[in-house]
């Protein structure tokens, strides 16, 4: 296949086209199903509990400090934070904040249609939708799935500068976001500050200082689009995007540390193996000989050559001005997001103190699952992409022409060596290498469907079907049924559906006392989140986290069995017994009433008698 500047591709003559167009929207619209629909049916887990907490500060008092001894980066809740400020302070918003990414991310697959062939990239982006792991964590508030959409983001800006791509609409909209996002939390405060408390006020101050800043954005966005021609957006996008991603997560340097490797490791095959042979020297034909289908199968990333990002980086003053802006725009939002804002400076301290605390939890494996949990998780609920993505790893390198495929391939292998490798293992994790799994299973599924030999065509198209019914039946499985089974992989510790039963009786006795959600609960249990999350209302919630003494609390929340004898010796007198519910595997909580409240209540030594 010849080279873009000799010869319009085969690609570019056949798209788009109707049928593609339709696909990407179907396959777009499942994404976005499967993420949002029924939000707030999983309870929240225990750290998505503790990111709600610092997202509440956040939102009333307006202050977040990044502590690397806390959970993440604050990118998190400054998201969340746009929101919760549109939407509410709710589940649904805190969650949404997460799903979007999920769905971009196989927004993002349609993107390789030039580097894994059309049907690769449909595959790819079908897989990603349907992906149980990748659904799962969607739904989750927590950092992961927003820095697997960076990670996807750095690899479609680098690939798209390579090629001197002018900046298109999404480039310019993702740029767009980014400038709005880093002034957005700043125009805020100012507009609360000057609105005194008045909400008509307020509201408009922040219409008028939002579209001052879209303005300003516009022009900035213009500006760039006249250099060079607009591609180095391209180049920028990627380094905010590595900035965020070391802003979101301390385990960034693995992941672009793998890419890095990734891309020397193919440059070295193909340096050893020519194009169309192996080690011994057998003939391999030419894949542009092998298609049968040139306008679903073909792929051209020929282009895909340090020699080429070289030449995109320009020379002299354009080469230093790109170098220049791209160290810039990385330090300026790093700085920006680790400080707060700039209001807490000693945030910026932190994130480098972060990689020492990092390097002794590391260390420590939580799950208690061993070196191969990753490979026993995917085998359980990912079993098809694993399988395929296997298969693409093979073509891609025998063949050692696809460059892009061969990049996936080790991205995706070598991030799961060194999570396996790594004693820290939590079930989130694994996304990070399921995303250019799926790209490497998206590959592998249009090489065999562009095959010459009709047999291999039928077996692509086969393990393409099952791979998607397997798929689609283990996430509704996994999302909508067994969500909180902790025997399901990528369940891990999560609080159990029963803690919605007890935050439904909490409701009732507040409102049958008269008081509301200004009626007194004292949580003396040592384990609660993420109660904090769903009592945050509740002005006289307090967690105390031990035994106290108690005589005015319309209500007690208590630990089963642990607690059983403080709770009958201190609490008898008063309250009665409602009954228990289990937070997560080998945690009870009991809920005690005020005696005057309780109906049909149970002395409280009838809690040894409970489950």
């Amino acid at each position: 296949m010849t080279m873009m500047s000799e010869k319009e591709s085969t690609i570019e003559k056949n798209s788009p086209d109707l049928m593609w167009w339709a696909s990407c929207v179907l396959i777009t619209v499942i994404a976005t199903l499967l993420r949002f629909a029924l939000l707030p049916l999983k309870v929240l887990h225990h750290d998505e509990g503790v990111n709600g907490w610092f997202l509440t500060n956040l939102f009333r008092d307006g202050t977040y400090k990044y502590d690397p001894a806390n959970y993440h980066g604050p990118t998190l809740y400054y998201i969340s934070l746009g929101f919760a400020e549109v939407f509410g302070l709710n589940t649904y918003s805190i969650r949404a904040s997460v799903a979007v990414w999920g769905v971009l991310i196989v927004v993002l697959a349609f993107f390789l249609r030039r580097y894994i062939g059309k049907i690769g990239s449909l595959c790819a982006a079908l897989f990603l939708a349907l992906s149980p792991g990748m659904v799962y964590i969607s739904r989750y508030f927590i950092h992961e799935m927003f820095f697997v959409f960076l990670s996807f983001a750095i690899v479609i800006s680098v690939v798209m500068f390579i090629e001197k791509r002018r900046a298109g609409i999404f480039a310019i909209a993702w740029a767009a976001l980014i400038l709005l996002v880093c002034f957005l939390p700043s125009t805020l405060k100012l507009a609360t500050a000057l609105g005194r408390g008045n909400e008509t006020s307020i509201w408009a101050f922040r219409g008028a200082f939002f579209i001052v800043e879209a303005l300003l954005v516009g022009f900035v966005i213009r500006m760039l689009m006249t250099w060079n021609g607009g591609r180095a957006v391209y180049v920028l996008l990627a380094a905010a995007c590595t900035s965020l991603m070391f802003a979101t997560k301390e385990t960034a340097f693995i992941t672009l540390g793998t890419m890095i490797i990734a891309c020397f490791s193919v440059w070295m095959w193909r340096k050893i193996f020519k194009v169309g042979q192996i080690a011994d020297g057998v003939e391999i034909e030419d894949p542009g000989e092998a298609l049968s289908d040139e306008k679903l199968t073909a792929i051209d990333d020929e282009n895909l050559t340090w020699s080429n990002f070289r030449d995109a980086l320009g020379n002299g003053i354009d080469l230093r001005l790109i170098v220049l802006a791209s160290i810039s725009v990385f330090l300026f939002i790093a700085v920006l997001f680790f400080s707060s804002f700039f209001t807490h400076m000693d945030g910026i301290k932190s994130a480098i103190d972060a990689y020492a605390l990092w390097t002794k939890t590391g260390n420590k494996d939580h799950t208690q699952n061993g070196t191969w949990a990753y490979l026993q998780w995917g085998k359980e609920l990912e079993l098809p992409i694993l399988f395929l993505s296997t298969i693409g790893l093979l073509i891609a390198f025998v063949k050692a022409r696809h460059r892009f495929a061969m990049f996936a391939s080790l991205w995706a292998f070598g991030l799961f060596a060194a999570y396996s490798i790594i004693p820290y293992k939590t079930p989130w994790l694994a996304i990070s290498f399921l995303l250019p799994m799926c790209i490497a299973a998206g590959y592998a599924i249009n090489e065999m469907i562009g095959a010459k030999n009709i047999s291999v065509k039928l077996v692509g198209g086969l393990f393409a079907l099952i791979a998607t019914a397997v798929l689609a039946y283990q996430t509704y499985d996994l999302n909508f049924v067994h969500y909180d089974n902790e025997d399901k992989a990528y369940v891990y510790a999560h609080t159990n559906r029963e803690f919605l039963d007890l935050m439904k009786q909490i409701e009732y006795y507040a409102e049958k006392s008269g008081k509301g959600q200004d009626a007194k609960i004292d949580i003396v249990s040592p384990d609660y989140w993420p109660m904090v999350w769903y009592l945050r209302d509740y002005k006289q919630a307090n967690f105390h986290g031990h035994i106290v003494d108690s005589t005015d609390a319309e209500m007690i929340v208590a630990k089963k069995n642990e607690q059983d004898d403080d709770v009958i010796k201190r609490y008898s007198a008063k309250y009665d017994y409602i009954a228990s519910y289990a937070l997560r595997p080998g945690v009870d909580l009991v809920l005690l009433v005020r005696k005057d409240l309780a109906e049909d209540g149970k002395e409280v030594y009838q809690i040894e008698d409970s489950k």
